[in-house]
């Protein structure tokens, strides 16, 4: 069964397009993806530690190495 070249070629350009419309959702969702991702991005940057700005995250912030002495001095003024 021999099918007509005019018809194979219509259903092969229809088929060109159909796959060039699917090309260009796929390169907006990219684009979209990516947008979202570069917002995400800009958002943890502005959640990185500042000292001068009032700590919002709960981290938990480094002890400072005291001297014993001066604990003891501290401790004995309180009592």
């Amino acid at each position: 069964m021999c099918v007509p070249a005019e018809s194979r070629i219509r259903a092969l350009e229809l088929e060109l397009r159909l796959c060039k419309q699917h090309i260009l959702g796929l390169k907006k969702s990219h684009r979209d993806e990516k947008r979202r991702l570069d917002t995400a991005k800009e958002e943890f940057e502005s959640m990185k530690y500042h000292p001068l700005r009032k700590n919002e995250h709960n981290v938990k912030r480094k002890k400072l190495k005291s001297c014993h002495s001066c604990e003891s001095d501290v401790n004995s003024s309180i009592l």
